[in-house]
């Protein structure tokens, strides 16, 4: 038996969540909420609907957010693979923002991950299909597609966007280039949105289930300095009817770092902006800026993780800990009946004996 972060059994995953079977009934309401191909309107409707189908996992540390995040991983990565003809979900490997490198933000990792996919399908069609001499080249092919989406991401990025800019040899030029950069966004999300519609085809005229794709971020509350990146990047770029994201963490420290990248965006992170009022109404005073920017970080998540989409794990205190049962599985059955279990304390004791032998 393992410790710490792992995959839960049915029955430890609902002692941990009581209400985690509501997450399936969820994930089914966002899949039968996807917009319908048959009359050709479908794929138009990507580019302009934004559909956020955010799952919250919050609680505080050591509730248990890992190991639920795993243990829904490993039940999708499982359904899927049962029946991959009617089947046809994506389910990115769980990204964890405290590992990713300081220049790296989240859609740069999300993009690293569709490259495996994206390699791994084109070597699947490879094998099927020949176009004259080339294997599927072309930029109308999911790899074309995909280095099409990689290019117009870098228009994004500040550093490109500041040599492209600067790299130019006439007025004309520079107007055109600029055109490129302020464009940049709206570009990109429209071609993200083609992307994942590519991604997610189905191919021949066989009854399968709206495909989606998974994504899960871990721990999200451990990097504070990445939340306003996080927030962007879901609320902007990942508000897709095809895309459900599972998101961990401790929804007050999320906010609270907002509230402060609200006020360092603003230079106000002084004492004396905390105490004053800005405004008033028929002469009554306002609240205080470090009010507002809280009021606003709450609404801000209310966009991002809807409370209706958000499942809190209740917080366990010593006591509780010491007398939970782990239940192990082995073919599918329980290896122990309930009234054989062993709570932890006594696992624990019996393994400090043993030691001392």
């Amino acid at each position: 038996t393992k410790l710490g972060a792992r995959i839960l059994s049915k029955e430890e995953l609902n002692a941990i969540l009581p209400n985690a079977e509501s997450i399936y009934e969820q994930i089914e309401v966002f899949r039968e909420s996807i917009p319908d191909e048959s009359n050709g309107q479908g794929h138009k409707q990507y580019e302009t609907e934004q559909k956020t189908n955010n799952i919250g996992i919050m609680g505080r540390r050591g509730a248990g957010k890992t190991s639920i995040l795993k243990t829904f991983y490993h039940i999708l990565e499982s359904e899927d693979a049962k029946d991959k003809e009617k089947a046809g979900d994506i389910i990115l490997p769980i990204i964890i923002p405290e590992n990713m490198s300081s220049g790296t933000t989240l859609m740069d990792a999300i993009l690293g991950r569709l490259k495996s996919i994206v390699d791994e399908k084109m070597e699947e069609e490879k094998e099927k299909k020949y176009l004259g001499d080339c294997i599927y080249s072309g930029k109308r092919t999911l790899e074309g597609l995909y280095n099409e989406l990689v290019k117009q991401y870098c228009y994004i990025k500040k550093d490109y966007r500041d040599i492209l800019i600067q790299q130019f040899t006439t007025e004309q030029n520079y107007v055109d280039k600029t055109k490129k950069v302020f464009s940049s966004d709206s570009e990109f999300i429209t071609m993200f949105n083609r992307f994942v519609t590519k991604l997610l085809q189905k191919e021949g005229k066989q009854e399968k289930k709206n495909s989606m794709m998974f994504l899960f971020i871990d721990d999200v509350d451990l990097s504070t300095n990445r939340c306003m990146d996080i927030v962007r990047t879901l609320l902007v770029y990942l508000s897709n009817p095809r895309i459900v994201t599972f998101i961990s963490g401790d929804i007050e420290t999320f906010e609270e770092e907002l509230t402060l990248e609200f006020l360092r965006q603003e230079e106000a992170l002084r004492e004396d902006v905390f105490r004053e009022t800005f405004y008033s109404v028929n002469n009554i005073s306002g609240s205080s800026l470090l009010e507002r920017k809280k009021t606003l970080a709450y609404e801000y998540l209310k966009k991002i993780i809807p409370p209706a989409y958000r499942r809190t794990i209740r917080y366990w205190d010593l006591e509780e800990r010491g007398n939970y049962k782990i239940i192990g599985n082995e073919d599918g059955e329980e290896k122990s009946l309930p009234d054989e279990r062993k709570s932890l304390v006594e696992l624990l004791v019996e393994v400090t004996k043993e030691k001392k032998k």
